[in-house]
């Protein structure tokens, strides 16, 4: 009988499917604290408007809603899986697969361009005139990982 052991802080969990790893997203305190500030902004605005106009404070409120709906969609979940052939990368509803054979670059980075990741400590990964950034939680052996499979899809990087 074989008991299954947790996975140790600090280690990126393995899937049940063979030849897959999944890392989830690191997410920085600062940006949960400036998104959550924003929406919580919207329900103050809407509770102080609630005695003088409940339109305004009903409008306030819906904006709200909307705001906290859409960061969620665009958000959650936010993981980064390293499948047979192709990483795929998932934030929210947004989903992009790059294909193991056409990644030519992996290096870290700390740029704030937009990106399916929740932290400014990210990975630029290059694939022809194209790039991705992402912010696995443990950069290091996500990197370390991923250099592995592009390697084994006979690119070098």
């Amino acid at each position: 009988m074989t008991s299954k052991t947790p996975t140790p802080p600090g280690i990126a969990p393995r899937s049940a499917a063979k030849g897959r790893d999944v890392y989830p997203t690191r997410v920085d305190a600062w940006l949960v604290v400036l998104v959550a500030a924003a929406i919580a902004m919207c329900f103050i605005q809407a509770w102080s408007l609630l005695a003088s106009s409940a339109g305004q404070a009903l409008a306030a409120f819906a904006i709200g809603v909307f705001t906290l709906g859409a960061v969620l969609a665009l958000t959650v979940p936010c993981r980064y899986t390293l499948e047979a052939d192709h990483l795929l990368i998932r934030c929210g509803i947004i989903r992009r697969r790059i294909p193991f054979a056409k990644i030519d670059r992996i290096e870290t980075s700390w740029s704030p361009l937009s990106a399916p990741a929740l932290s400014l400590r990210r990975v630029r990964i290059g694939y022809g005139r194209s790039f991705q950034l992402v912010s696995p939680r443990e950069r290091d052996r996500f990197i370390e990982a991923l250099r592995e499979r592009v390697a084994g899809a006979g690119r070098h990087c």
